[in-house]
C-alpha cells in the first residue's frame, strides 16, 4: 500500500513544462507565419514588378516590330523606284540605239 502514495508534484512540473513547451511552439509557429504572410506580400510584389516589365518588354518588341515594317515597306518603295527608274533609262538608251 506504500506504493498507492503517488507524488502529483512531479507530474504537475512535467504538465508545466509541456505546456511551457506548448506556449514556445505556439510562439514559433505565429512567428513563422508572419513571416510567410510577409514572404508572400514579398513575392507578390515581385511578381507585380515581373508582369510590368514584362508588358514593357512585349510593348518594345512590337513597337519595334512596327519599325521594322515601316523601313521594309520605304526599301521596297526605293527597289520599286530604282527598278522603274532603270526600265526607263534603259527605253531611252535602246532608243537612241535603235535611231
Amino acid at each position: 500500500m506504500a506504493s498507492d502514495n503517488v507524488d502529483f508534484r512531479f507530474l504537475g512540473e512535467k504538465m508545466q513544462q509541456v505546456q511551457s513547451d506548448l506556449r514556445q511552439v505556439r510562439t514559433d509557429q505565429l512567428r513563422q507565419e508572419g513571416e510567410q504572410v510577409q514572404m508572400q506580400d514579398r513575392l507578390s510584389r515581385v511578381e507585380s514588378k515581373v508582369d510590368r516589365l514584362e508588358e514593357k518588354v512585349e510593348r518594345g518588341f512590337a513597337a519595334m516590330d512596327a519599325r521594322f515594317r515601316g523601313i521594309d515597306a520605304r526599301f521596297e518603295q526605293v527597289f520599286q523606284t530604282i527598278a522603274t527608274n532603270t526600265r526607263i533609262l534603259l527605253d531611252a538608251i535602246r532608243g537612241k540605239l535603235g535611231s
